[in-house]
Formats: C-alpha cells, sequence, structure tokens
C-alpha cells in the first residue's frame, strides 16, 4: 500500500497562528502600539510552546504516524533521549530556537516599561522571528504525517544519545537567539539614540548570550573528547567553527561594549553585534544546507540551505543598510597611541583577525570544490600555525593592559620580567618546547602576580572579573599548547590475557564482556593500566538502525589523561585498541570554567 503524506491539521494550523501573530507584532510595535504589540508577542510565545509540547508529546507517544517522529525515535529509545529527539534534526532545532527567541522577547517586554526603545527592538525581533516562521512552514515543518503508520521509528543518530549532546544543542541554540536579541537592542539604538537604560539592557542580553554560548561550546568540547574516540576536544570540523566564529565576534563585542560611549568603540560595538547576529545565522545554514561535511551535519537538506541562505543575504542587506545611515553618530577620532582604548581597537583587530582566519579555512574548501570541483580539506595545522601567535599577541595586549595606570618604570620592570623568565627557561628546557609556550607561561605568571596583588590591595579601580577572565584565556592557551606538544597515541593488536608496555605504561587485556541494553547490545574490554586502575571500554551495536559506535574509556588526573578505545575484532579472536596520553585536560576544562565564572560573575557585578 502506497503511503502518502501530509500536514497534521492542529500543528501546522499552531505554526501558521504563529507566523500571523509575530507579524502583527511587527506591524504594531511599528505603530508604537505598545500594549498590543506585547499582546501578540505573548500570544506568540504561548502558541509556540504549546506547538512544542504537542511536537514532544508524539515523542512521548511512539506516535510514529508523525514522520518527524518516526524519523528520530523509536520504542526502545530512552525517555530522556525522545525529549532531546525534538531537537535532533531540522524540523525540531528550528522551532526549538524560534522558541527561544519568541520567548527572549516575551521577557524583554515584560520587564523593560521603556516604550521608546523596547518597540524599535520589537520591530527587528518580530521580523525576525516571522521570517524564521515562515521558512519553518513553508520548508521545514515538523507536522508532516503518514497515512500508514509504522509499527517502530527509525532511530534517532547514536552520536545524539549522550546526556552532554542533549543539552549541548538547546545551549548553542540559545547562544544564537540571544545574540538576535542583542542585535536588536544595539540595531534601536543605531535608528534612535543609545541611552544609559539602552546600554545597560544591551549589557545584559550580551552576557547571557556570551555565556550561554561558551557553556554550549564547552559541554561540545567535553562530548567530543570522550564520544568521538579520537581523543581530541576540538578538531577545527566545520561546525564546530561556526559555532566559534560567534563567539569570537561576540566576545570583540562585550569587551567593546565596555567603552561604547566613544564614538569610535560605539561604531565597532554596532558593526560586532551585526557580524555576531550575521555568524549565527550563518551557523544555521552551514550546519542544515548540507553544504560541508561533518560529523555535525546530521540532517543536510541543500534545499532549505538555499532557502536560508536568502535570509541571510536579507539579514545582512538590512543589517549594513541601517548601519551606513548611521554611519554619522560614530564619527569620532582615532584613539591616543598606548591609551587603553587604543589597546581594546588592537584587541578586537586581534579578534577579528582570527576570526578571518577561521572563516577563510571553513570556506575556502566550498569555493575551490564549486570553480575548481576538486575537494579540498584544511588541516588543524592551517589554524594551530596561524592561530596560535594570534593569540600569544592577544595575551600579551591584554597583560599589558593591567598595568597601564601603573607607572611607566613599574610597566617596564614586568616587561623585563617577561622577558628574563623566557630567556631562561628556554636555556634550560627542552627544544621541542615552543617558544610560545613559555611566553604564555610566563604571562600567566605575571597576571598571577597581579591578581595575588589585587586580592592583597583589594584595589577597587580594577575589575576583578576582567582580571579573572583574562587569567583564565591565558591557562587555557596554555593548557592547551602542553596537550599539542605532549600528548601521545598508538594503535596496537591485542588479545584477551595479553599484557604490554606501551607509552611507559603497562597495560593488562584482562577479558570481554557481553553487554545489553533497552537501545543497544555490544561488548566492553576489561583493561588494566599500571596496576592501578581499569578502563572500561566498549562497542555499541544499536539495536533499530544497526550502527555501530565506540564508547572510549577515559581515567582523568591532575596532569594527563589515559583513554583506550576499542576497535575492531579480528579472525583469530584479538583486537585493535588505541591508547593515548593526553596531558593538560583536566586544566583545560577548568581554565573553561573559570572563564565562564568571570563572565557570569561581571555580568552580576554590573548588576545583571
Amino acid at each position: 500500500m502506497m503511503t502518502s503524506v501530509y500536514l497534521d491539521f492542529l500543528g501546522n494550523s499552531l505554526l501558521w497562528v504563529a507566523t500571523v501573530s509575530s507579524l502583527l507584532s511587527a506591524i504594531f510595535s511599528f505603530q508604537k502600539q505598545h500594549l498590543i504589540a506585547r499582546n501578540f508577542i505573548f500570544l506568540t510565545s504561548s502558541i509556540l510552546l504549546l506547538a512544542s509540547f504537542y511536537l514532544v508529546y508524539q515523542f512521548l507517544q511512539n506516535n510514529f504516524s508523525f514522520l518527524y517522529v518516526a524519523q528520530n525515535s523509536n520504542i526502545f529509545l530512552p525517555v530522556y533521549y525522545k525529549v532531546s529527539a525534538f531537537w535532533g534534526a531540522h524540523e525540531g532545532s528550528f522551532l526549538l530556537m524560534i522558541l527561544l527567541l519568541s520567548l527572549s522577547m516575551t521577557i524583554s517586554n515584560y520587564f523593560i516599561r521603556n516604550e521608546g526603545f523596547i518597540m524599535q527592538a520589537n520591530v527587528f525581533a518580530s521580523l525576525i522571528c516571522s521570517v524564521y516562521l515562515l521558512f519553518l512552514t513553508t520548508a521545514s515543518n515538523p507536522f508532516y504525517v503518514l497515512s500508514n503508520s509504522p509499527v517502530n521509528g527509525a532511530d534517532l543518530n547514536p552520536l545524539l544519545q549522550d546526556p552532554l549532546l542533549a543539552i549541548h544543542p538547546p545551549l548553542i541554540f540559545s547562544g544564537y537567539v540571544f545574540y538576535a536579541m542583542t542585535f536588536c537592542f544595539v540595531i534601536s539604538g543605531a535608528i534612535g539614540k543609545f541611552t544609559k537604560e539602552l546600554f545597560d539592557t544591551i549589557k545584559v542580553w550580551s552576557t547571557i548570550s556570551w555565556f550561554t554560548l561558551s557553556f554550549g561550546i564547552l559541554l561540545g568540547s567535553i562530548w567530543a573528547y570522550y564520544e568521538l574516540g579520537w581523543g581530541g576536544y576540538w578538531f577545527w570540523d566545520p561546525v564546530e567553527n561556526v559555532s566559534l566564529m560567534p563567539w569570537i565576534a561576540g566576545t570583540a563585542f562585550s569587551h567593546s561594549l565596555i567603552f561604547s560611549r566613544d564614538k569610535i568603540m560605539l561604531s565597532w560595538m554596532v558593526f560586532l553585534a551585526i557580524i555576531t547576529f550575521l555568524l549565527s545565522v550563518f551557523g544555521s545554514f552551514i550546519v542544515r544546507s548540507g553544504i560541508l561535511n561533518s560529523v555535525h551535519s546530521f540532517a543536510a537538506d541543500p534545499s532549505r540551505g538555499v532557502f536560508l541562505l536568502a535570509i541571510l543575504a536579507l539579514f545582512t542587506f538590512a543589517s549594513f543598510i541601517i548601519y551606513i545611515r548611521s554611519s554619522e553618530i560614530f564619527r569620532g577620532k582615532w584613539p591616543k597611541f598606548g591609551s587603553l582604548n587604543y589597546l581594546l581597537l588592537l584587541n578586537n583587530i586581534i579578534l577579528m583577525t582570527i576570526l578571518l582566519v577561521v572563516l577563510l579555512g571553513t570556506l575556502y574548501p566550498i569555493f575551490t570544490e564549486i570553480l575548481f570541483e576538486s575537494k579540498l580539506s584544511i588541516g588543524p595545522n592551517y589554524f594551530s600555525d596561524l592561530i596560535t601567535p594570534l593569540t600569544v599577541a592577544l595575551i600579551i595586549v591584554f597583560t599589558f593592559e593591567q598595568f597601564l595606570r601603573l607607572r611607566i618604570k613599574t610597566t617596564l620592570l614586568f616587561s623585563l620580567i617577561i622577558v628574563a623568565i623566557c630567556l631562561t627557561v628556554y636555556m634550560f628546557v627542552e627544544q621541542a618546547i615552543f617558544i610560545s609556550l613559555i611566553l604564555v607561561a610566563a604571562l600567566i605568571a605575571i597576571l598571577l602576580m597581579r591578581l595575588i596583588s589585587y586580592l592583597i590591595v583589594n584595589n577597587t579601580k580594577l575589575r576583578f572579573h576582567k582580571l579573572l577572565g583574562h587569567f583564565s584565556v591565558a591557562i587555557l592557551t596554555f593548557s592547551i599548547l602542553f596537550n599539542h606538544n605532549f600528548s601521545e597515541r598508538i594503535d596496537i593488536k591485542i588479545s584477551e590475557g595479553d599484557s604490554i608496555n606501551l607509552l611507559d605504561n603497562e597495560i593488562l587485556f584482562e577479558e570481554i564482556e557481553i553487554i545489553n541494553d533497552s537501545n543497544f547490545n555490544g561488548v566492553r574490554a576489561k583493561i588494566l593500566i599500571n596496576n592501578d586502575f581499569y578502563l572500561y571500554p566498549e562497542k555499541r551495536v544499536y539495536k533499530v538502525g544497526g550502527q555501530i559506535t565506540s564508547e572510549t574509556a577515559v581515567q582523568t588526573t591532575l596532569i594527563k589523561d589515559y583513554l583506550v578505545v576499542l576497535g575492531d575484532r579480528f579472525q583469530d579472536g584479538s583486537w585493535s585498541i588505541g591508547f593515548s596520553k593526553k596531558y593538560g585536560i583536566l586544566l583545560i576544562w577548568m581554565s573553561s570554567f573559570l572563564l565562564l565564572f568571570s563572565i557570569l560573575y561581571g555580568g552580576i557585578k554590573r548588576k545583571l
């Protein structure tokens, strides 16, 4: 019997009503009818909440007559993953993004009573929401229904069946959406006037956006480290890059916002707000278009990508028209050489250079394939070789800034300390250590001394969260360089009961165990490391889709991590395993969380 597909009346109706409601909120906001506009914004959020709960309910009920449910869930899937399957592919992820945007608008309108800038922000936010809803209803509708319901559905991608990755996508989406709200308030100021209340509102949304996107990227890195089996936390995968790019631009934006009362910095702030928002939209295009191959591109559809590319072009054109028309109010003098604003501009230029490196490395393979019909892969060395010196330069700039208010003699003294430490260490360490690693270590020592002096003197002129944030970035950079230079990996063939020395570690492969779960079957190896602790890597076969995955076993210590990945079984009964020692991983996570704390603390200090 032939199966036909049609739209569910209730679900589709809810999306169309939300689209009309969002358009009406934009119209009434433009007409400055605040009360009516607010009511339509609240109505849009309510309808989208109802539509989202309606879709989640179909997952929980195993209603495989819904095409989206049948493609991303099955009867064996645990309840937790049935809920997370809601955002596991195109349709649900866009519905979630639009819901988050609508709720952000609702929160803003509930707490902000200044009708001047909130109305202008509502116009842009409602239009963005309407365009996305139009895309969802016409090109990516999650409410298609099958005339003949299958007995069981397909499987949610096994890589998504992980607690961290169930949380990671919503955090990334939230970061994108919150930057869209930040953009709307910045544009309202560019058209009208930047008041103190508007600046305070932008700071709130900027902090929330920066923190959320940072947290989402960090969780994705942790997931990649223990789930993919490569023993790495960042692979310069194209979709990793497109989440990193708005974060880089957002970081520069947050720094520009601090000194945005200066017209040059105000111009940078508006420009960076536009760039951050457009990069967020660009991230959606890359992930959903299928134009790039990536372990993250779980559901590629080029036709949808064309629609999203049109949306990106529309937003880009409109944003820069507004920016150019408002450029008169941003004209000011270039800051004095060596001043705080000068260093901040230098900071932004370095960050934008890093952003350009990542952008070119992500897009260049696309252009070569389009123009020359040949596939090109840009490896990690391109990114690390170019970004490492830029990051070190960035750390030097913000370390120097910490001593800008001190006397010239003191600043020169600390500069000499940097040179002395670098030269001394370089004379006595192995040549394999890069000078950048030594230099960053010296900068960390100086920042640490500055941090201690702050705690002792409690100088109120200094911003503790700023110093802490810069210190955490220096620690993070050092940890990454340390990990890159000293980590080791080896692949071997081994049988049960065998003992072997690998990378100066004694490895005993004791046995293989059979494991069974509600959603998969598999095997688990029991491996003793240095007669001290066991690692249990797994090989899983999922029941519905038949996908095979490897679950990495990790033992974390202060200095290094031990990782074991279980590979294939050979005909003679032996197994291939990958054994790795990864240095500085714990320090990477700790410095990242320290950076998150500094962002959050800074926001609270500004009366978030």
